[in-house]
Parts: C-alpha cells; sequence; structure tokens
C-alpha cells in the first residue's frame, strides 16, 4: 500500500517536471530566436537588448536543468505555495498573478508593436520585451500548474455519488 502511494506520487512529480520542461523549453525557444533576430536587426543599443535575451536563455536553461535534475524528489516549490495547513498560500499566489498581468501585458505590447512598427531598433526592443515577456509568463503557468497537481483534495463520498 505504501509503495503504491509513493509510486504515484513519484509519477506526479515526475509529471509535473516534465510538463515545466516543456514550457521553460518554450520560452528558451522564443528567447534564443529573439536572441537571434536582435543580432540579424542590429539594432543601435545593441547591448542592452542582447544582455536581457541572453539573460532570459540563461535563466529558462538554468531552471531547465534544474528542475529536471530533481527527477523524483519533491519541489521546493511546494513549501511556498502551500502552508502548513496544506491550503494554498495567498500572498505567493497574489504575487504571481500580479507576475501573471505584467508577463502577459509585456507579451500582448511586445508582439503588437513588433508587428506594427518596421524601425529595426523598435524591433529590436520589442523582441527583448517578447524575451522577457514569456518568460514570467511560463513561470507564472508553472506556479499554476503545480496549483493545481498538488493541491491537496479531501475525498467525499458525495463526490463518488455523482
Amino acid at each position: 500500500m505504501y509503495n503504491n502511494a509513493m509510486n504515484f506520487i513519484e509519477r506526479k512529480n515526475i509529471t509535473f517536471r516534465l510538463i515545466a520542461s516543456f514550457f521553460l523549453l518554450i520560452s528558451l525557444g522564443v528567447s534564443s530566436y529573439a536572441l537571434y533576430r536582435i543580432i540579424t536587426l542590429q539594432p543601435e543599443e545593441l547591448a542592452i537588448m542582447l544582455l536581457a535575451g541572453a539573460i532570459c536563455v540563461l535563466f529558462a536553461l538554468g531552471q531547465t536543468i534544474l528542475i529536471l535534475k530533481g527527477w523524483k524528489k519533491e519541489s521546493y516549490l511546494y513549501k511556498i505555495a502551500f502552508n502548513e495547513n496544506k491550503h494554498i498560500n495567498n500572498v505567493p499566489l497574489v504575487a504571481v498573478i500580479i507576475g501573471t498581468v505584467f508577463g502577459l501585458g509585456m507579451l500582448s505590447l511586445g508582439l503588437s508593436v513588433y508587428f506594427i512598427r518596421d524601425i529595426p531598433t523598435i524591433k529590436a526592443s520589442m523582441l527583448a520585451v517578447i524575451s522577457v515577456g514569456s518568460y514570467l509568463t511560463v513561470n507564472t503557468i508553472i506556479y499554476y500548474i503545480y496549483l493545481i497537481m498538488f493541491r491537496n483534495r479531501e475525498i467525499n463520498l458525495r463526490d463518488f455519488i455523482k
């Protein structure tokens, strides 16, 4: 009985880590493409935009490696997401909601300006904004997935009757 429960928890951890890695690889791809396009556009303020794109690439790559490294272990995210009573911790949730709004705002601003304006410096700037916005949005999505997968659900007989 204990072994089956342990296997279930390990499988859930592995599933979460694979899903999180998939989303981080999407962010890594977006940031890598943005970095490539910034280099090919050769804007005037190249250094700042390259730095923003490179930092997003390095963070996404490092986070993916760290997530896959722990494979079957319980994530440290549990201590942040849930309190001692195993209920959702509201302070980090509010911070993640605010991060989601900022990330989606950066993505929508970056994408809309990128496709509207044709000036290479503006396009490169928006690619840096898209890179940061995608990384922020992906991290908030990962947090929401973690909350959904690892929240404590009470089993009730009424659930089986329905």
